[in-house]
């Protein structure tokens, strides 16, 4: 018996709400008549839609996934939403289950617009760092023997200048 209280309006599938579609065939002269289900539209902010009154101008919509309740309440079938109050244990269980997927889309945005591109940048790492090891590149092992040699020729040539006498004019 689980029970929710509607808070914004809501499309549910609702047992025996259809839509029916016909027409007549132009060159046979007969009807072709089609039901579809259809969800029906629940509007707390109705009172045409209240199923339970707490006097003239206040009321709610209480809806189930079946089971024993209020015999008042409306049956739906689907998945609950957001904007449902779990009213007993069981629906609480089964809010519960769904609150993973129910992510607001605005507030799992990050703050900026840089903040994003660094959660960007941090999946990319995060993901070439399990993909592969460290990269390697055509001739790094050379390059690293030039620089090491260049900077040999460095320090010799400033230990050099630093042993020249000062010239004194």
């Amino acid at each position: 018996m689980a029970r929710w209280k509607l808070v914004a309006p809501h499309y549910l599938n609702v047992e025996g709400v259809k839509w029916e579609y016909s027409e007549i065939d132009r060159t046979t002269g007969k009807p072709r008549r089609a039901v579809f289900p259809v969800p029906s539209l629940l509007d707390p902010g109705d009172p045409a839609d209240w199923n339970h009154r707490q006097g003239r101008d206040d009321g709610e919509v209480i809806v189930t996934n079946g089971g024993a309740s209020d015999p008042r309440d409306i049956r739906f079938t689907g998945d609950p939403t957001p904007d449902m109050i779990p009213l007993d244990d069981e629906a609480k269980a089964i809010s519960a289950s769904f609150a993973s997927r129910w992510r607001h889309p605005i507030e799992s945005l990050p703050s900026t617009y840089s903040d994003a591109l660094v959660e960007d940048f941090q999946k990319e790492i995060a993901d070439l760092r399990t993909s592969s090891g460290p990269a390697k590149v055509e001739g790094m092992s050379e390059l690293l023997t030039a620089m090491t040699a260049m900077m040999k020729q460095n320090q010799d040539i400033l230990a050099a200048l630093a042993a020249k006498p000062e010239r004194r004019l």
